[in-house]
């Protein structure tokens, strides 16, 4: 049996750093972890999964368009039509995709999540 672990690292461009930590530590209330690097934050969300985002040029980044493409994350939330005013309150960039039932976004450096009920369905 495998598992998945509770870690994620992502790239993120310098110029980036303020809004991410707007993003996550603010909007989202993940706990910030202390970090063994300069160019890394670590965010707790609830549970215990860790996100680690490292702040490089943004040569080293995807772009928004390889982001559109690439792994897409999920949210669980207790009131997804709370969060979504929210989120679009913060300024995050919708993306289209064909299921109605949720909503697709981009976080500050173009990762897409989506938002989904805590409380079940795919």
């Amino acid at each position: 049996m495998v598992q998945i672990g509770n870690h994620l690292k992502m790239n993120v461009a310098h110029s980036l750093r303020p809004r991410t930590r707007d993003f996550y530590a603010g909007l989202l209330k993940c706990k910030p972890v202390a970090s063994p690097r300069d160019d890394l934050d670590l965010y707790e969300f609830d549970g215990g999964f860790i996100l680690g985002l490292f702040f490089v040029d943004p040569a080293e980044t995807l772009s928004e368009a390889q982001y559109q493409i690439g792994m897409w994350m999920e949210l669980k939330v207790d009131d997804p039509i709370a969060w979504k005013a929210r989120l679009l309150a913060f300024g995050v960039t919708p993306v289209e995709f064909p299921d109605p039932t949720r909503f697709f976004f981009a976080a500050p450096g173009g990762q897409v999540f989506r938002l989904a009920p805590r409380d079940g369905g795919l």
